[in-house]
């Protein structure tokens, strides 16, 4: 996870500084509008590189043992047009966005942060814990599920795994000791209200990734200082951002910039220590890109990689 979090540095500032072409992601539907299918890919013109991810994510419907969202990530020599890596999509996703929001608590969290609220009890709520808890020295962990079997086999493998107080809630109010949220959810309404949380929290958003899904009061997205991890797809797809736009309440300058304008210095990031901070992200394939390209150098380095020419 602490290799993800560097690598999600590079990908954003990669891409704040124009170095890597991302196009707009497709998301295609079934008819049952059960099922999404997502194509994302990235190219990096000095690596010669290329990564497609493709991926499948249920809108609905809880199914044990098989994860939500799966898929592939092709790993593509820009140059020959090989494909030089094929890797589980579904882990890279939830490790790489665990990583996005490790690196926005790095960024924008008080560092003085000890308890945090996770929303979420999947393989991205796994990943999120693992990556906060990278970052700040968290002592507490508040976990909301509406699934309570499923948030108490979290916790009973979480809590051995990172040697962590959890604790399974459904009240809300409970939020005003948490220093740091995340969620991750599919969530069409706001898991919480504004006066839930105290001043000086940092919430990673990283579950409404479509025009009807939303996870956040707008008025706490108002009150806050707002960070995006890529500005276009954050604005056209993202209920969080989409609704509080359309009914008045916040304009698009009151978002500060992408984390990536942070990390280059173009623009600031906590101004005080009671002020509230959101990093928004609907997932770029940068990130894919920085962890899927890190990776397979790895491989390479360490004998992994078997090379065979079927021509001798």
């Amino acid at each position: 996870m602490s290799k993800a979090i560097n690598a999600m540095g590079r990908a954003f500032s990669s891409l704040a500084a124009g170095e890597s072409y991302v196009p707009m992601r497709f998301v295609s539907k079934l008819p049952t509008n059960e099922l999404l299918m997502l194509f994302k890919p990235a190219f990096v013109d000095k690596d010669q590189r290329v990564t497609l991810k493709f991926l499948t994510q249920r809108t609905s419907g809880f199914i044990p043992g098989i994860p939500t969202i799966q898929g592939i990530v092709l790993v593509i020599d820009s140059k020959t047009g090989e494909i030089l890596a094929i890797m589980d999509g579904e882990y890279l996703t939830a490790l790489r966005t665990g990583a996005a929001s490790g690196l926005a608590t790095r960024c924008f969290a008080r560092k003085d942060a000890r308890i945090l609220a996770l929303f979420g009890c999947g393989s991205q709520g796994r990943t999120q814990l693992e990556a906060v808890v990278c970052e700040r020295d968290i002592k507490k962990v508040l976990v909301f599920d509406p699934n309570e079997e499923l948030a108490r086999q979290f916790i009973s493998e979480m809590e051995q795994r990172l040697n962590l107080e959890m604790v399974y809630t459904t009240d809300t109010n409970q939020l005003k000791e948490a220093d740091i949220i995340c969620t991750a959810t599919n969530s069409q309404k706001p898991l919480f209200k504004r006066e839930n949380v105290k001043e000086g929290v940092h919430i990673n958003a990283i579950g409404s990734f479509q025009p009807h899904m939303q996870e956040l009061d707008p008025l706490l997205i108002r009150d806050a200082r707002v960070f995006l991890d890529h500005s276009e797809p954050c604005l056209k797809e993202s209920g969080d951002l989409i609704k509080p736009i359309s009914e008045g309440i916040i304009s698009e300058t009151h978002i500060a910039g992408e984390i990536g304008d942070f990390l280059l210095d173009k623009i600031t990031g906590r101004e005080s220590e009671e002020q509230i901070t959101l990093f928004k992200s609907v997932g770029v394939a940068i990130q894919d890109y920085a962890v899927a390209t890190d990776i397979y150098k790895s491989s390479l380095e360490e004998g992994f990689g078997i090379e065979i020419n079927l021509f001798e």
